[in-house]
């Protein structure tokens, strides 16, 4: 079932907690501009509906459907979160060779005491110990998808958001987006 069109970008992001994901995602969104659906796994899936991860779980339908719906409607789909491949390859695989326009697969692969310590600068250090971080960390959680990539420690944000500009060929009015100021 093809999903978007020739015009339409796909960009996942996948990586344990703290790896730049989000980030990521909200710089993206600034550097292109409107038109750019955000499709944030933990907004989804602990927000919307206050589910854990697991297999078969409602929130993997909801999130596929989100994003599907988007790209249909025009969006170009910045899909985002930690999408642990037991649970959410099979549904992001499907949703990658579905996708009519051009997709890129990144994931930010840290070693965890790295995601560890950025992890301690955000508000969810309160609510998600370092101890279960540990438990849910996945070395090299790759999709397997032609073309999936991944980012490193060393990768800076307005670095990797030019390499997925470019690597999208992301272009505005003819032209490849460029850094916009704040």
């Amino acid at each position: 079932m093809t999903t978007g069109d020739a015009t339409t970008r796909l960009v996942v992001l996948r990586g344990n907690s703290g790896s730049g994901k989000s980030t990521t995602a909200k710089a993206l969104r600034r550097r292109v501009g409107t038109g750019v659906a955000w499709v944030e796994q933990d907004y989804l899936r602990r927000t919307l509906l206050r589910e854990h991860c697991r297999a078969g779980a409602p929130n993997i339908g909801l999130i596929d459907l989100t994003a599907r719906y988007a790209l249909d409607s025009g969006y170009h789909v910045v899909l985002e979160g930690g999408l642990y491949e037991p649970q959410y390859g099979e549904m992001v695989r499907r949703l990658v060779a579905d996708h009519a326009g051009v997709t890129g697969v990144y994931y930010f692969q840290l070693p965890f005491d790295e995601t560890a310590r950025r992890h301690l600068s955000k508000p969810l250090a309160s609510e998600v110990m370092v101890e279960k971080l540990r438990e849910w960390y996945q070395p090299a959680d790759l999709l397997g998808v032609p073309g999936e990539q991944t980012i490193g420690a060393a990768s800076t944000v307005e670095e990797t958001v030019d390499r997925i500009v470019a690597d999208l060929d992301w272009r505005s009015g003819g032209e490849v987006v460029s850094p916009v100021e704040d």
